[in-house]
């Protein structure tokens, strides 16, 4: 399980980026937005980068739950739908967990679970167990 008070103090792009860890335990992991102004591409929606950067956040608190640290080696998303107002989630899910490269699957979603973007991420971990 990762502290998510401890990574809110360290991590202060999500904070920028207006995203706030829910959960991270068991393999799998939450973040949560509230869209704002700063959340809009210029015509309105969401913007595809701040989905990506979710699916990042989602990833790498998923792949942390095993008590090491990750980077980003190879992300991959596909977006699917977008809104312009609510509140959005990703969930980062465990697929594989190897020695050195752990593949997290994200799902993004809106309100209603209305499916916006579906990634796939291999982090790679940068510390011992």
């Amino acid at each position: 399980m990762v502290d998510l008070n401890k990574y809110r103090e360290q991590n202060q792009f999500m904070g920028h980026n207006h995203i706030e860890p829910i959960k991270a335990e068991n393999d799998s992991s939450e973040v949560k937005l509230v869209i704002c102004n700063e959340s809009r591409n210029p015509r309105g929606f969401v913007h595809g980068g701040l989905l990506m950067t979710m699916a990042d956040c989602a990833a790498g608190l998923a792949a942390r739950c095993d008590g090491r640290d990750y980077v980003t080696q190879t992300a991959n998303i596909n977006y699917i739908s977008n809104i312009k107002d609510g509140e959005v989630r990703a969930y980062g899910s465990v697929i594989h967990r190897g020695g050195t490269v752990t593949i997290v699957r994200v799902r993004i979603v809106g309100p209603e679970e209305k499916l916006l973007a579906e990634a796939a991420m291999n982090m790679f971990c940068v510390t011992g167990k």
